[in-house]
């Protein structure tokens, strides 16, 4: 991204800091091609040898739903708007539904961000220094973890990150537009107008990326730009009613969802200490909060000093939307997760570079090489981590089980994974019922199809488990569905436990009837 300088009257970057050699234009996209390619190779290891998390199912689960369905009743239960599942069900339908196939868009989403940050600053003619900072910032991106780690999920997120990383780029170029005369205003009005409406179609958080940009510009225009502010203030409003624009159909949607989640007894428990998890995320792990703080401090100290309007609009950019998404989690209700702010990744990485730019000049490779050598060991404990492993405990199931088992089931939301994996072996009943169970007199935890048990359910658990000498249980997160413990007591009452096969977020258990003289 290019910065307008401020030493004196404000002028482009390429003009108030020393030139560099302009990179030839074969060597720059050879370069940029590699840095893309570097990111698309660290992004398929493991893509097809980890299990589908339970999110993921959803995705799976919502992909395969007719297409009128899930803009009409889907949205009245599910808290995610319904065009990245519509984007997947395209997808699915051309490259298949396993593993890897649903996880690909994500690849693709992740690499082509990736790509976008060099190529925008060649589109965008910001000179030769500009060109080397996008490189080098898309090179820490290739190798950041949390890209890595949700390149590898069929989840929005890295979709979200592609969509509103091009809205911050917008977003400067347009804020750039009102230092230097620019005939491509109304491009940057434009892509800056679909690019937010979109991150706001692909997460119900994106109205604090939006917040954010429009924050930051504005305040940009009244601290750090020349010139007349009425063309300037109208280019920010049009650019604003269009991102409205894009993303008003699902206002409705939204609305009711918001209605539906006012009843949910929230599973997060937000305290101010979770802001420090959206860094973890945006740096690319633990092991670089400090060297990336530091780098990022640098990049906006170089800001301040060349680029007002630009440290004021990325400054708001990075941290408004943390702390507004915060305050609401804190103050009405506990949604915040670290995953939600991975579209702040490729902006971190960007006043990473830039910050690396900011060192002297023998600090600047022994810089570059701590950010990588750290990021790879972010990349390896990536690997080596453990997830759900729906695959594996569903296969267990499905090859223990006899003739006349039963498989009881709760909360009913892992019927995704379990429709996804087990595809032979004993029926499975879902407690209370299948899902969705909307409108039920009970607590919902984690979204209005999944209510929790209650005392009424132990009858219907008697019913199905009459008559069956073995009870498989497959059980998530026990302490939030069923804090009472109804349907262990329950089968304790008749059963005894003989198996156990623990997984990372669920468990199955194995009953077996209790029998005289045992």
């Amino acid at each position: 991204m290019d910065i307008s300088s401020q030493q004196g009257p404000l002028t482009p970057l390429s003009t108030a800091a020393p030139r560099g050699r302009d990179i030839p234009q074969a060597r720059f996209w050879t370069l940029a091609l590699l840095v893309t390619g570097l990111a698309l190779l660290l992004r398929l290891p493991t893509l097809a040898g980890r299990s589908l998390w339970l999110d993921e199912t959803y995705s799976a689960w919502f992909a395969a739903v007719p297409l009128r369905e899930l803009w009409t009743s889907v949205p009245l239960y599910e808290t995610h708007p319904p065009f990245y599942y519509t984007l997947l069900k395209g997808w699915t339908a051309l490259f298949g539904t396993h593993e890897a196939a649903l996880r690909s868009l994500s690849v693709l989403a992740s690499v082509l961000t990736v790509f976008a940050l060099p190529a925008g600053a060649r589109w965008a003619r910001l000179g030769a220094k500009a060109e080397r900072v996008a490189l080098l910032a898309a090179l820490l991106l290739a190798v950041n973890a949390a890209s890595i780690q949700y390149a590898q999920q069929a989840r929005p997120y890295a979709i979200q990150a592609l969509a509103g990383s091009l809205a911050v780029f917008f977003a400067g170029m347009l804020v750039l537009s009102f230092v230097r005369p620019d005939p491509r205003r109304w491009c940057w009005m434009t892509g800056l107008a679909v690019s937010t409406g979109l991150t706001m179609w692909l997460h119900n958080t994106g109205v604090f990326a939006a917040l954010g940009m429009w924050t930051g510009m504005t305040i940009a225009l009244l601290a750090g730009t020349p010139g007349p502010r009425r063309p300037q203030i109208l280019a920010v409003a049009a650019a604003g009613i269009g991102a409205l624009l894009v993303w008003s159909p699902f206002v409705p949607m939204l609305i009711k969802q918001n209605a539906a989640m006012a009843h949910l007894a929230y599973w997060i428990r937000f305290t101010p200490r979770n802001v420090t998890a959206a860094w973890t995320v945006i740096s690319g792990g633990q092991v670089l909060h400090y060297p990336v703080a530091l780098l990022v401090l640098l990049g906006f100290a170089w800001l301040w000093q060349r680029a007002r309007a630009h440290f004021w609009l990325l400054a708001c950019v990075l941290v408004l939307p943390i702390l507004a998404l915060a305050g609401y989690s804190y103050v009405v209700k506990p949604v915040f997760l670290s995953r939600l702010f991975l579209w702040l990744g490729p902006l971190g990485m960007v006043l990473t570079a830039l910050g690396v730019v900011r060192l002297p000049s023998r600090w600047r490779l022994p810089a570059v090489a701590v950010v990588l050598a750290l990021s790879a060991h972010a990349v390896l404990g990536f690997y080596r981590s453990h997830t759900e492993d729906w695959r594996g405990m569903l296969a267990q199931v499905a090859r223990d089980s006899r003739p006349g088992d039963v498989v009881l089931a709760f909360p009913n939301e892992v019927q995704m994974p379990v429709t996804y994996y087990m595809k032979s072996g004993p029926a499975v009943a879902y407690l209370p019922g299948p899902f969705p169970a909307l409108h039920l007199a009970r607590t919902y935890t984690g979204n209005s199809g999944a209510p929790n048990i209650a005392p009424e359910d132990v009858a219907r658990i008697r019913a199905l488990t009459a008559g069956h000498p073995r009870v498989w249980l497959i059980e998530r997160l026990a302490n939030l569905y069923d804090p009472d413990g109804i349907v262990m007591k329950e089968l304790a009452n008749r059963y005894r436990l003989v198996q156990t096969i623990e997984g990372n977020g669920a468990n199955i258990r194995l009953y077996q009837a209790v029998t005289p003289g045992t």
